[in-house]
């Protein structure tokens, strides 16, 4: 669909929107209301058809696709000549109309074939489709004459339009007059307001009844979330910021708030966010308004993107119909070509995020100043490219995408310096305990295993695009070249952490990589700015092996210093980018995901690594297994 797409929504143009034409549901909803409210429509109707899309005429929409779009003919005549077999509790049927259930293709194919049908209807009424949802608005005299047509001509394209489910909406002063023209059907006329696609069309008092509806459902939906929360909160996070909140929001855009008050309408949602998901998801308090405003900063700002509604409500509406405008007029003026409508909502789409990107940026400065100075700390950390990578993914299991209750809510509190719960007061070397001293201390070799991690993912994904990619390979000894630095590793069996061919340069030059994590709240690294701090430790990455790399080895050197939080330096960054454009050429998917995918994954594997650290049990000193040693038993014992 992706290659026939453009050529598919030029086909049908801007009066069948079910085409992927962009936010055409939105645009329908505003076309309509503004039909609605213009002073020479009397009326408006929304018809809905039965059994839509297996009723379909096949073959004429087929024979019609090879006009209408034809770089679409050859894969739906292909799919669609034959009749479908449909197997139902042990019967044999053939399916001979319409679209197979589930078939990607089926919008495609509903659309060409009712593309016809809404030419030969054009002049009548100002109308507009979604498929099978049609609307047309005029004068009463024009939409019973388009209701006429759509039920004389529509049933030769298969279209069977539905009286029962068909609703006009008339203004006031015409009700009577509404319900005597279309007496002979089973059409319901009102005044007071109508749904259309998810959304409402009518009187003020109407809207606000049906936002209170919707509202009502959505702090149910919210509730019932929060005792998800409870139990798997990673879910449930997910499940808000990927589900719940789109669902609300085309509610949210496709309303009229300048005639409701948002935070009248939408406080009861807000309210059970503050009160019952936000407590259940972190396992801390109702936060203040404060912490509130920063919860609902997108995560690249340091939020968890739990969006406050009664703050977004005009914004998400005044930016559908930015986005929307340029559609919403071709249908208002009955166009039949798309023309430049894709290129201008592409533009104002670019504009619209930037502008909201820069004021979520300010807000986001602005809300920072305001925090306590560690909580500032927390906050810019959270900032870093990469370090809410976790938190923007969905949580699947199968790829490692995963985080137990426990482990989500360390992590929240990593994030935010929050005080963890259950912690001893002591480490087990004696120190006192602390998040900056576990993820510093050796003791119990956690440090190592956060290193290697990090190790074994990279050099895991260089051996998809380099040859001779090897784990800690050992240096050639030293045999009297000069280092420059004191601080140089010269002695014999010195090792990096990874080593490959073809990563740079020719095929036959070599690359090293060198890895470290380091803890940007240690005491060592709160005076310095982040940046400083990577730059402090690639410099002394340098200093050790850069020389020694590129005078003996013939090879180039990349010192990887990476936070626990996520962050990367600006070498890290170079190699990863370098990494991401490689696989993605590969294996031929986007750049962009590829590096987000790479990220992804280090995220992870710092952020368990973290918790590791925290929650690991540590081991002041070595207990074997047993009193003998292991080949002791194995030679004595003749354990085969």
């Amino acid at each position: 669909m992706k290659l026939v797409k453009h050529d598919l929504q030029e086909a049908v143009g801007p009066l069948q929107l079910c085409a992927g034409q962009d936010a055409g549901c939105e645009a329908a909803v505003h076309a309509i209301n503004q039909i609605f409210d213009n002073e020479d429509t009397e009326a408006i109707i929304m018809v809905d058809a039965s059994n839509a899309f297996n009723c379909l005429n096949r073959q004429a929409t087929l024979l019609n696709c090879d006009t209408i779009c034809p770089s679409l003919t050859h894969i739906l005549i292909n799919t669609y000549r034959c009749n479908s077999h449909l197997f139902v509790d042990g019967q044999h049927l053939l399916s001979k109309e319409g679209t197979t259930q589930g078939d990607p293709l089926a919008m495609a194919m509903y659309a060409i074939g009712t593309y016809p049908l809404i030419r030969k209807l054009d002049g009548i009424a100002n109308q507009v489709w979604y498929a099978d949802d049609s609307a047309a608005g005029s004068s009463l005299e024009n939409i019973k004459k388009w209701w006429n047509a759509l039920a004389e001509k529509g049933p030769l394209y298969g279209y069977y339009p539905n009286g029962s489910k068909t609703h006009v909406l008339v203004k006031p002063t015409l009700l009577d007059k509404a319900k005597e023209k279309f007496r002979d059907t089973k059409i319901v006329v009102s005044s007071e307001g109508e749904r259309y696609l998810g959304a409402a069309i009518g009187t003020a008092s109407y809207c606000r009844t049906f936002a209170d509806q919707k509202v009502e459902c959505f702090t149910a939906e919210v509730e019932r979330i929060s005792e998800i929360a409870k139990t798997q909160p990673h879910v449930a996070h997910s499940a808000f910021t990927h589900g719940l909140l789109s669902k609300w929001n085309y509610t949210l855009r496709t309303t009229d708030w300048e005639e409701h008050h948002p935070i009248d309408v939408l406080k009861p949602l807000e309210q059970a966010i503050y009160s019952k998901f936000i407590p259940a998801l972190t396992g801390q308090p109702p936060p203040g308004e404060q912490i509130r405003s920063l919860l609902a900063l997108p995560a690249r700002f340091g939020g968890l993107g739990l969006t406050n509604p009664t703050i977004s409500a005009k914004e998400q509406s005044n930016s559908s119909q930015h986005i929307t405008g340029p559609l919403v007029n071709k249908i208002i003026n009955q166009e039949r070509d798309l023309g430049d409508c894709h290129s201008l909502q592409h533009q104002i789409k670019r504009e619209l995020k930037l502008t909201q990107n820069q004021r979520q940026k300010e807000l986001a400065a602005e809300i920072q100043n305001n925090l306590s100075i560690s909580l500032q700390r927390s906050v810019e950390l959270s900032k870093e490219k990469g370090a809410s990578t976790w938190l923007t993914t969905l949580p699947i299991n199968e790829h490692g995408f995963t985080l137990h209750k426990a482990a989500f809510r360390d992590a929240l509190s990593l994030r935010y310096g929050w005080p963890l719960q259950s912690t001893p007061s002591h480490c087990t070397c004696g120190h006192t305990f602390s998040i900056e001293h576990a993820l510093t201390c050796k003791t119990g070799g956690f440090p190592a295993v956060r290193h290697n991690e990090v190790r074994d993912i990279t050099a895991s994904m260089l051996t998809e695009v380099c040859h001779g990619v090897t784990i800690e390979p050992h240096l050639q000894p030293l045999s009297g070249e000069p280092m420059t630095y004191r601080s140089a590793i010269t002695e014999d069996g010195a090792r990096l952490d990874v080593a490959m061919y073809g990563f740079w340069g020719g095929r036959f030059e070599k690359a090293f990589v060198d890895v470290r994590v380091f803890n940007p709240s240690a005491q060592s690294s709160l005076l310095s700015s982040l940046s400083a701090t990577n730059r402090k430790h690639e410099q002394e990455k340098r200093r050790h092996y850069d020389q020694r790399v590129r005078d003996v080895e013939h090879g180039s050197f990349t010192p990887l210093v990476l936070s626990t939080t996520g962050g990367m330096g600006r070498t890290a960054t170079t190699l990863y980018k370098r990494l991401a454009s490689m696989l993605s050429e590969k294996k031929d998917i986007n750049y962009a995901l590829t590096l987000n995918w790479i990220r992804c994954r280090l995220s992870f594997a710092l952020l368990r690594a973290s918790i590791m650290s925290i929650r690991g049990a540590r081991s002041s000193r070595h207990h074997p297994a047993s009193d003998y040693p292991m080949d002791v038993q194995l030679s004595e014992g003749r354990c085969h």
